[in-house]
């Protein structure tokens, strides 16, 4: 299986402000949509209510969370759950927020990396991994647009 971290961070590794985006760039919505389509998702109880607590179309949506169930996705309360349910699948992606992404670093085997060139303000961050590159992780992709580069890296074993 692949277990895959998708997210956009600035240079300081900023991906959230006050539980929203602080940006808006539709590329990165469309990349993140194309991507994801058709595999399971799994996302922190936060990144939940910030999409208004609807499950994203044509994916499988796990949440984590320790106090709420949700009718329209499935709930978990521990990364253990989550390991269980996901078993056996090709490809599942991390989407967030910043705890889940700390909480799944260490199992993932791919990051695909938004890298935003502006630096925002923010108080949720990416787990530093960039100190690894080369010994950890392996660059693999790599798209240069106008505002910012998608790249995708590869875990070393």
């Amino acid at each position: 299986m692949i277990l895959s971290m998708i997210a956009a961070h600035d240079p300081n590794l900023v991906i959230g402000k006050q539980g929203t985006l602080p940006w808006h760039i539709p590329e990165d919505l469309a990349h993140f949509r194309e991507r994801t389509k058709g595999h399971t998702i799994v996302m922190g109880r936060g990144v939940f209510e910030e999409i208004d607590e609807k499950p994203l179309p044509g994916r499988r949506n796990l949440v984590i969370t320790r106090t709420q169930t949700y009718s329209n996705v499935e709930t978990c309360n521990s990364k253990e759950q989550v390991l269980q349910l996901i078993s056996g699948e090709e490809k599942v992606y991390i989407i967030g927020g910043g705890e889940i992404y700390r909480l799944f670093y260490p199992e993932c085997t791919r990051l695909e990396i938004t890298s935003i060139h502006e630096t925002h303000d923010g108080d949720v961050y990416f787990p530093e991994y960039r100190d690894q590159i080369g010994s950890r992780w392996k660059e693999v992709f790599r798209e240069k647009k106008k505002n910012m580069t998608f790249i995708d890296y590869d875990r070393i074993f």
